[in-house]
């Protein structure tokens, strides 16, 4: 008899080629790859390009397969995948895994990261006295540190960034060179001996001889000084937020007189003792992006009163950067008011020579550095709406990563709006938002737009065959937006404001449409030429209809009814059928005040018609508040909101009425009844804090009976909200739980702000539509 062995059967190898897009350069991917494929023991390389990163590996089959699933499960905290391309290829034999140089060719179609909050490990080391870098005012790694604002093009490599200037040191050069380092390809790395360096200043521009300036600046705050602050993405001017005396001081030299200012403080900790935090507003504070977050305050927390006036709440934030977190190491700092250094609606400051010029007179001394900025980009601002994050302001750690679109966009740019601009670059199935640009009111706001324009299309190689603008014809944005288009022979496309909002809504859910859309704000020009804001819409992304709308009312004096709501209140009262009397009783109007207007409203003479739900709320707040005059916008209605935190949302009481009426031509909902009842309640000496409850549950419950009567024309189910209106967390709260309890499924933003900083991508998404479905024909 002959025995035999049996052998397992030799293991296959197996080489693929991986591309990978998305957000995968600067954030640690490469060196993530090198240990992944070291530890399944597997051959290969891999590299940046203009597309993202694209790997070889070669192995066993079953260790490769767990080589792709781990690629994604485990990515690094600030990558972005948005595809894996897999694809066979044959084998080369090799035996190690290498990282190869960046290779430039084609178009761009990778991601540049977000700048990103000091990581742990960072923070770390930037406190240990014993390790190079203590107190350290730019280290950085693969896990945090400026990208986008340092960055001039992609590749993400340092060639392309600001940090060119400083050659690294022997031992920065090592850890940037050793792909087991969290340095690796780290491309702001540095320390003391090679990289960018603080000093301070006085406001006329003399040095200020001292060891340790960050430790000066400190004792100045603590004095009582104001001082400008060179950070990220531009200048903060900063205040000890505790001391009354330094905060007015400075909303005078801003001029800045009401609008809240943003308050940084040391940790979560700090911020609890100050604010009523939930978990899901202390998971949004601790986020890469460290963005501005709105919180209810605590009383006697110990903030000066002029830092929020009239509000019952604080914009708060915590250190994203190595210096912020060196200033709040010493115990004695307990809150910097840090806002943006500029005058009011001026693009912040982001070059020292501009700095001395522009914030002299403000701040008492400026603490400078030599990292130059290449893209200014303000604090990003969101608040939590039933649990989840809402962007009020999209800029510092989420500019410029892209937003998908449903359906492929041919290059194509969206302005957006005339307030809070903000644009949009497309093409294929992303949108390329830029960061918060501010109000296009003057010549330097036009450069700010124009200069991150040319620096995004360039840095993602878009060049716009399209341009999509608002219909509103006085708009900055729009103006340009022609002669842009007219002198290199480009399309254009026209969308309306409140059509852009919803379709801003629908496209980041990937829908198309049909959606009942509430699009609520302040002012947006109609294709009736009159002033829109309070709008039940039947959308697609391809165009609307008009189903519902606030009934129309007077705007005496036209902006200037915004900047005085007093005069909306005026022109609600009459024609909810008060007289002139009772409405200058109401709004504490002058005789003349009572003349001019009334005979504006009596002739139509400069009182354009506005169905604004915006101008409503500056109404309400005219009666219930006194509010006679704003200082900033939307001030009136938040306000208005303010002073209901603590009633409940659900109100037994009597309901305010908005009473909907077919006209024939449209559905329109009507306040007679609802300022009747209000002012009745008013009149009883009914609490104002009720009164502003009431009032918003009976405009939520309006738009909600609007809905459903448009879902028994149209038989669509599902409703987008979106408009400045949503900002107001209060309104949006009431719709959603009242629209599900309709029976609706209910859609609310997340990617994008619900105000006009979404516009542009929802011009890009019709605009989009539009053009796909001219090439289908």
């Amino acid at each position: 008899m002959t025995s035999s062995t049996t052998s397992s059967p030799r293991p296959i190898t197996v080489r693929k080629s991986v591309r990978v897009r998305g957000v995968v350069q600067g954030v640690g991917f490469r060196p993530f790859v090198y240990r992944l494929a070291s530890e399944e023991q597997l051959a290969g390389f891999i590299g940046n390009d203009t597309d993202g990163v694209v790997i070889e590996v070669e192995g066993e089959g079953s260790r490769l397969e767990a080589f792709l699933s781990r690629l994604v499960a485990e990515k690094p905290a600030l990558a972005r995948v948005d595809a894996v391309v897999a694809e066979d290829l044959p084998c080369k034999h090799e035996t190690s895994f290498r990282i190869v140089a960046s290779e430039v060719h084609g178009r761009v179609s990778t991601g540049i990261p977000a700048d990103a909050a000091t990581c742990a490990d960072c923070l770390r080391e930037l406190l240990d006295p014993a390790d190079r870098r203590y107190r350290y005012p730019f280290l950085n790694c693969t896990n945090c540190g400026p990208r986008f604002t340092i960055t001039r093009r992609i590749p993400y490599d340092r060639p392309q960034t600001s940090m060119a200037v400083f050659p690294m040191c022997a031992e920065c050069q090592a850890e940037y060179d050793d792909p087991l380092n969290r340095r690796f390809h780290a491309q702001p790395n540095a320390c003391w001996r090679c990289g960018p360096s603080v000093w301070l200043e006085t406001a006329e521009g003399e040095s200020i001889e001292s060891d340790d300036p960050v430790a000066e600046t400190i004792e100045r705050l603590l004095g009582g000084e104001i001082v400008a602050i060179k950070g990220i993405g531009g200048f903060h001017l900063a205040v000890d937020a505790t001391n009354e005396d330094a905060v007015k001081r400075l909303r005078d030299r801003k001029h800045r007189y009401g609008k809240p200012l943003a308050v940084m403080v040391r940790d979560l900790e700090a911020v609890r003792a100050m604010c009523e935090l939930t978990a899901e507003e202390e998971a949004l504070l601790k986020t890469p992006a460290r963005p501005i977050v709105l919180v209810e305050t605590k009383a006697g927390n110990g903030i000066a009163p002029s830092v929020a006036p009239g509000i019952p709440w604080l914009g708060v934030y915590l250190p994203y950067a190595p210096l912020q977190h060196l200033l709040f190491a010493d115990a004695r700092v307990k809150a910097l008011v840090m806002t943006s250094a500029n005058l009011s609606e001026e693009p912040i400051a982001i070059e020292n020579e501009e700095a001395r010029t522009r914030l002299g007179k403000i701040a008492d001394a400026l603490l400078m550095h030599n990292r130059e900025i290449l893209q200014r980009c303000d604090d990003s601002v969101a608040a939590t709406v039933d649990g989840a994050p809402q962007l009020i302001r999209r800029a510092r750690g989420y500019v410029p990563l892209r937003i998908p679109l449903p359906m492929e966009a041919p290059p194509l740019l969206a302005v957006g709006g005339h307030l809070k601009n903000v644009f949009a670059l497309a093409l294929g199935k992303f949108a390329y938002q830029s960061q918060h640009l501010g109000d296009l009111e003057n010549v330097t706001g036009l450069e700010f737009f124009e200069h991150s324009l040319s620096h995004l299309s360039h840095t993602f190689e878009i060049e716009p065959q399209t341009v999509v603008h608002d219909l509103h014809p006085a708009y900055l944005s729009t103006n340009w937006g022609k002669r842009y288009a007219k002198e290199r022979g480009l399309r254009l496309v026209a969308v309306q404001h409140h059509h852009a909002h919803i379709a801003a809504c629908m496209a980041e859910h990937g829908l198309i449409g049909p959606v009942i859309g509430l699009s609520l704000d302040g002012t947006g020009y109609g294709t009736d030429g009159n002033i829109w804001g309070g709008e039940v819409l039947i959308c697609t992304l391809e165009g609307f209809e008009r189903f519902s709308h606030l009934e129309y009312v007077g705007m005496p004096g036209g902006d200037a009814a915004v900047r005085e709501p007093w005069r909306m209140a005026f022109a609600h009262l009459l024609a909810a059928g008060f007289s002139e009397r009772e409405a200058k009783e109401l709004t504490g109007a002058t005789d003349q005040e009572v003349r001019v207007v009334a005979r504006m409203m009596e002739r139509g003479i400069n009182a354009p018609l506005t169905s604004s739900l915006g101008r409503l709320f500056d109404a309400a707040a005219a009666i219930i508040l006194g509010r006679r005059e704003v200082d900033y916008d939307a001030q009136a209605a938040i306000e208005l909101e303010g002073i209901a935190i603590g009633e409940p949302d659900i109100l037994p009481q009597k309901e305010y009425v908005l009473n909907l009426t077919d006209t024939g031509v449209s559905h329109v909902l009507r306040t007679a009844e609802l300022w009747r009842t209000l002012v009745q309640d008013l009149r009883a000496g009914a609490p104002p804090a009720l009164i502003s409850a009431r009032f918003h549950a009976g405009v939520a419950e309006g738009l909600i009976r609007a809905a459903v009567a448009a879902r028994k024309q149209c038989g669509v189910g599902l409703v987008a909200l979106s408009g400045g209106c949503l900002h107001n967390r209060r309104l949006a709260r009431l719709l959603r739980f009242g629209l599900e309890k309709e029976g609706f499924r209910v859609l609310q933003h997340r990617e994008v702000s619900p105000g006009d900083g979404g516009l542009s991508y929802g011009q890009a998404a019709v605009a989009a539509a539009i053009l796909e479905k001219e090439s289908t024909r």
